[in-house]
Formats: structure tokens, sequence, C-alpha cells
């Protein structure tokens, strides 16, 4: 069973790192996407997103994704930071170095499946975590099916850049999904810095991989920021 774990963890990460390079990067049209997330004839209508989403849906584009991630800028339960209210067992459970027994198995699977269906875009992370889970019963077709989810969702992050420069930074909407994507990619962050130019918010992370290789990457935090200031106004 472990051997399935790294499998997927090695999955995840090659998938992601080979997709960013794939790909023309184009800047976050938030008018565009807020029009065509509230048409109903539209392919992109939101409501029918967060259905699809539900249900896990494998036909879901990354153009499905896209709209989906930023289009949630638009609705009215938006947080930048949203609560992650784990509960002491799930705490508990995920403090162990052991494989979780059936029952912590039915209690992860029970938390992370709500937080899939009601608030994914608090922690992205979540949705590799209930992957993980599922691994532990070997059910290997939900596996797939959650993984395709996640990659076409850090796919969708990926148009917007690949994060190696100002220019090409990756445009998130809330700071927390910096590390949701540092998580994916198998880095860790030594230092952050907060930039700003040309009317736009950027954090800077210093990372660095598991053979202490360093690499800087940019997020753009323009909209998180734009939301600040209005909620302190």
């Amino acid at each position: 069973m472990k051997k399935l774990i790294i499998f997927l963890l090695l999955l995840i990460t090659t998938t992601i790192s080979s997709n960013a390079q794939e790909v023309e990067f184009r800047t976050v049209d938030y008018p565009a996407i807020e029009k065509m997330i509230k048409d109903k004839k539209s392919d992109f209508y939101y409501p029918t997103l967060i259905d699809r989403f539900q249900k896990m849906d494998t036909t879901m584009t990354v153009e499905h994704m896209y709209h989906f991630y930023y289009g949630k800028t638009f609705q009215d339960d938006f947080k930048v930071f949203e609560d992650l209210n784990k509960t002491k067992k799930v705490i508990a459970i995920e403090s162990k170095n052991t494989i979780p027994t059936p029952k912590e198995i039915k209690i992860l699977k029970d938390f992370y499946t709500d937080f899939y269906m009601n608030k994914p875009f608090s922690d992205p992370k979540s949705i590799e975590v209930l992957a993980i889970i599922y691994s532990f019963e070997e059910d290997t077709p939900m596996v797939k099916k959650i993984i395709n989810i996640y990659h076409k969702l850090l796919d969708a992050l990926f148009l917007t850049g690949d994060g190696k420069s100002m220019e090409t930074a990756i445009d998130v909407i809330s700071a927390r999904h910096e590390y949701s994507i540092l998580n994916a990619l198998r880095l860790n962050s030594t230092q952050q810095s907060l930039l700003h130019e040309n009317n736009r918010s950027y954090d800077l992370l210093e990372t660095e991989n598991e053979h202490g290789e360093k690499l800087n990457l940019y997020f753009d935090v323009t909209k998180p920021f734009e939301f600040y200031n209005k909620k302190f106004k």
C-alpha cells in the first residue's frame, strides 16, 4: 500500500511539472469570466460547474476548471481565507505516523468528502488528501477520478504562468493556494516576500526540494488584495 501512495504522489508531481511547461500563459480576464459564468446558456455557467465538480465529472476540461476556480471570486460565499475547521478526531488521526484503521479511514473520508463538496478552495490540497484516503482502501477507480480532477484544477492555475518570474507569476485567488502548489511540486518554502509593481501585488516564495535545490516562485496575489482592501475600507 505504501508503494501505491508513493506512486500516487509521484504521478501528481510529474504530471503537474510537465503540464506547466506546455501552455501559452494568459492573463486572467475576470470581467470575461464573470460574464461567462453568469450566462445560463454558457458551458461555464457556474451552478453547472459546481454540479459537475461535486459529481467528480472527469469530462470537465482544464478550461472548465479555469472558470470554476477564478469564477469563485464572484460567488457570494467566497472568502480569501476560509476556516478549515478540522475536527479533533481528524487532527488526532493525521498526527499519527501509521496507516489509519478502517474506522479512522471512514472518519477521514467523511470529513474530506464534505470538504470537497462544500469548500474545496479553502485548501485545494485537500483534494489530493482525499485521493490518498481512497488509496488506503486500494479503490483505484476513485483515486484515478479524484486525481483527474485535481490535475485539471492545478493545470488551470498553470495556464496563468509557471511562477519563474514576475511576468509569469501564477495567479491565485488566495495566498493559501500557493502552498497547495508547493505541495503538489514537493517544494518547501524557506522565505516569503511581498512585492508591488505596476499596481499589482506578488508573493515571492523562496523554496527548495528534498535534494536541497533552490527555486524562486512568483504568485500574483492582486485579487486577494483587492478583497482585503474592500473588506477593511
